[in-house]
């Protein structure tokens, strides 16, 4: 069965390429001409790339007229070939079905699904289980499956989607192997194919972990937390609700506080979370303490491990499965894990004591079942926190990556800010020294960066985007910054802290201090006994 439009596929290679071709020549002729035209005029391109162009710097003014023209015409020719790559990346999601495509009328909304499981168990030989995984996928035809399905010594995470009778034949199967008895699975309707390809392989982990997975015990069903489904993890969260509002009214001791966990990235907290869970200070899941490290995640600092109860969610429940075998290791026993994850909370018991909405690593971005057929058109998802640019906008989801390539910073912001800030998510990102892409006012996943910028010949003019530096070093720099500005806000807590002690300090002095007169006042007054 063909699932894509190849003549589409062919368009959109097509308008690439003629990107790619259509910018160096007409940046050289438009720069000719300039020598050999004394009035020139610019065409009247709509930019939808907004390019840094070095100005030129000369002496005369008949020069500096002569390097505007260059500088204007320049614009002109990045923005026509930027068009012609956001073309070129419109017609690729159309023609496979990305984030962005729109409903087919081959492709009805009610046939695409998106699907996820995991399931921990241990597995003796992982390659013959992911043969046979291939195996079954070719044998049945079921090509519309994609997205991600990981398999190891400890297990399988599936993260997929595809048409609804090739999900449903997958998943079944599945189901019906020895090792996978019993799993527990989720389908969602989706309007179109939500993953680009299949990425079916071997990982020595499941999920990113410092550390790895493998010396955590979480294939013993024991060594997991107490698994709650919707109803019970409500009934317990209002327990926690009430007992955390008498602790901070101060009518029950502060060891009786039932923490509330969330073991997701900082940026998933944004855009929705459970009442009590603190905002991650790990900017990913894989910067929680690992396997080998001493500390335990911030909400668990200072807690008594015996008697803490305490409340676990994610997305989809694997990271806390996984995570809660290690922390019965570092001796906490009270432990609860929300099963099938927050996705599945929301499905079956609504939104009570829920904040905003759900990010998910698919097309979708975002979700909120308990908010199905509610929302008019045009409105967004509601996030948990206000616009990240602005501070009092309210935000609407889903997120939307930072314009200038470098940064690629994920955040939420009002569609004020959004137009104002051009896509980017800070002022200075605007005029950041790298070619910067279309703004993305709706949200949504940008192409392949190589869409906006793969020409060597215009490093005179722009920077042509990443080019040796992978993907690993820029998340490394990134998180350089972040650390670095981490520690700015720890030095400033220290400081404030010390400033703190040293104020109660001199306080506690001075009043020993009036204590001490008053008492030796008082003795002075005193009749002496006979």
């Amino acid at each position: 069965m063909q699932l894509f439009n190849h003549t589409s596929k062919l368009q959109a290679r097509w308008v690439t390429t003629r990107a790619q071709l259509l910018l160096p020549l007409h940046l050289a002729s438009c720069i000719n001409s300039s020598h050999n035209s004394s009035s020139p005029s610019p065409s009247g391109i709509t930019q939808l790339l907004h390019t840094q162009v070095q100005p030129f710097s000369c002496c005369s003014s008949s020069s500096r007229s002569s390097r505007r023209w260059q500088h204007s015409t320049a614009t002109a020719a990045v923005a026509e070939a930027a068009a012609a790559a956001a073309a070129a990346e419109t017609a690729e999601e159309a023609a496979s079905g990305g984030a962005a495509a729109a409903e087919d009328e081959q492709q009805p909304a009610g046939d695409w699904t998106v699907l996820n499981f995991y399931h921990l168990v241990d597995i003796a030989d992982p390659e013959e289980v992911l043969l046979r995984h291939k195996s079954f996928i070719a044998a049945q035809g079921l090509d519309s499956i994609c997205g991600r399905i990981y398999i190891s010594a400890q297990g399988i995470n599936c993260q997929g989607g595809g048409l609804r009778q090739h999900t449903e034949a997958y998943v079944s199967w599945v189901a019906s192997q020895p090792e996978f008895a019993g799993l527990f699975h989720t389908l969602w309707p989706a309007r179109g194919p939500m993953f680009p390809k299949l990425r079916l392989k071997l990982k020595p982990s499941l999920i990113s972990l410092a550390g790895g997975m493998q010396a955590i015990p979480c294939t013993e069903p024991g060594m997991r937390a107490t698994p709650l489904d919707p109803q019970q993890w409500r009934v317990k969260l209002a327990h926690a609700d009430a007992v955390n509002a008498a602790v901070e009214a101060g009518r029950e001791e502060a060891s009786k506080r039932v923490v509330v966990m969330d073991l997701r990235n900082d940026y998933e907290w944004d855009a929705g979370h459970f009442d009590w869970a603190p905002r991650p200070d790990e900017e990913v899941f894989a910067e929680t303490p690992g396997v080998g490290e001493a500390g335990v995640p911030t909400p668990l600092k200072g807690t008594d491990p015996d008697n803490t109860e305490v409340m676990m969610y994610c997305t989809g429940g694997i990271r806390c499965d996984v995570y809660s075998a290690l922390l019965r290791q570092k001796g906490f026993k009270n432990l609860y894990t929300l099963h099938g994850g927050v996705q599945h909370y929301l499905r079956e018991a609504g939104s009570e004591h829920w904040q905003g909405s759900l990010f998910v690593f698919d097309g979708r971005m975002a979700i909120n079942p308990a908010l199905e057929g509610q929302l008019k058109e045009g409105e967004g998802l509601p996030a948990a926190v206000p616009c990240q640019l602005c501070g009092e906008a309210p935000a609407a989801l889903p997120h939307v990556n930072c314009a200038n390539i470098d940064c690629n910073e994920l955040f939420i912001a009002c569609s004020t800010c959004k137009t104002k800030f051009h896509g980017c998510c800070c002022e200075a990102c605007q005029s950041a020294p790298r070619l910067l892409r279309p703004i993305k006012i709706s949200g949504g996943n940008y192409g392949t960066w190589g869409n906006y910028a793969d020409i060597d010949s215009l490093s005179p003019v722009i920077a042509s985007g990443r080019k040796h530096e992978g993907r690993v070093a820029r998340r490394a720099r990134r998180r350089e910054a972040l650390q670095a500005k981490r520690e700015a806000v720890l030095a400033q807590r220290r400081e404030l802290r010390a400033a703190v002690k040293a104020a109660v300090r001199a306080a506690d002095e001075a009043q020993a201090a009036q204590q001490a007169a008053a008492e030796a006042a008082a003795a002075t007054r005193q009749p002496a006994v006979a």
